[in-house]
Parts: C-alpha cells; sequence; structure tokens
C-alpha cells in the first residue's frame, strides 16, 4: 500500500457514495479492489510527476489511493495529469450509473413511486438526502431506464 494520494474534484452525490462505499478510515482516502477499472485506468495513466509541480489546496477534494503496480514504484509514479484525471472521474461515473442499473432496474416495470426509490437508493449508499443529489440520480436512472425499455423493444 502507497502513502500517496491523487486528489479530485466530483459531484457531491459522488463524493459522498465513493466515501460511503469505497472510504478506508484507517488511510483516510478512497480505495477501490484491485482489478477494477479504475486500477486499470491508474496503471495506465499514473507517470512520473512533472518538474516543478506543486499539489496546491486539497481541500475539499476527494483523495484516491495511488495503488501499488507491479514495476511501478508509487514514489516515482504517482502523478495523474489532467486527461487522466478525466478519464478516472468518467470510469466513477460509469460505475455509479451500472449500479443504479444494477439496483434499480428491478423497479423498471413496476408499479412503484421512483422518488421514495432513489431516496432509499440514496440512503443505502450514504448520498445526503438533498434535491440536488436527487435529481442528478433520478435523471440517471430515467436514463437508463429508457435505455433499457428502448433495447427491450428491439428484441
Amino acid at each position: 500500500m502507497s502513502q500517496y494520494c491523487i486528489y479530485i474534484d466530483v459531484p457531491d452525490y459522488l463524493d459522498q457514495w465513493l466515501r460511503h462505499d469505497y472510504w478506508n478510515p484507517t488511510t483516510q482516502r478512497v480505495e477501490f479492489e484491485r482489478g477494477s477499472n479504475i486500477h486499470s485506468i491508474l496503471s495506465t495513466f499514473l507517470r512520473k510527476e512533472p518538474r516543478g509541480f506543486e499539489q496546491g489546496d486539497v481541500s475539499g477534494l476527494l483523495p484516491i489511493e495511488v495503488p501499488t503496480f507491479k514495476g511501478m514504484n508509487p514514489d516515482q509514479h504517482n502523478f495523474l495529469g489532467h486527461a487522466g484525471k478525466k478519464a478516472l472521474i468518467s470510469a466513477i461515473k460509469r460505475n455509479f450509473k451500472t449500479l443504479i442499473d444494477r439496483e434499480l432496474s428491478v423497479f423498471n416495470n413496476q408499479d412503484v413511486t421512483i422518488i421514495d426509490i432513489i431516496y432509499a437508493f440514496m440512503e443505502m449508499h450514504g448520498i445526503d438526502n438533498n434535491a440536488k443529489n436527487h435529481e442528478a440520480i433520478r435523471q440517471m436512472f430515467k436514463r437508463q431506464r429508457d435505455k433499457n425499455i428502448k433495447t427491450n423493444d428491439v428484441k
């Protein structure tokens, strides 16, 4: 386990979800499992810190563990550039959408109140119960449900 972190800025609902589901209280950072798409992105795009790079203020940002990879010393390969961070955040968002689909798709053809289902989902994953978070997740769920319905209609 390395002592290094990458700091990213994500929407509140993602920050809260990651801190709830992937947070290591001992190291005070988010740690993803080996073999995940996140690990693949990190192993591909981590590089040596550019000369003269200064971290800057990381308060309010989400700390992500820089894992150790075979043949890559985290003392040297602990920097993720702007495009690498975008790829990382994109993968995190995709993982979240997959979670929504996996856990909520059972309700696609049910006569249930979506508002309550989404609030229950938020509660289960440590996401603050506020209108902004709810609306973001509701829209993701609706888009995924519409996509699933369209896919099933084609079959």
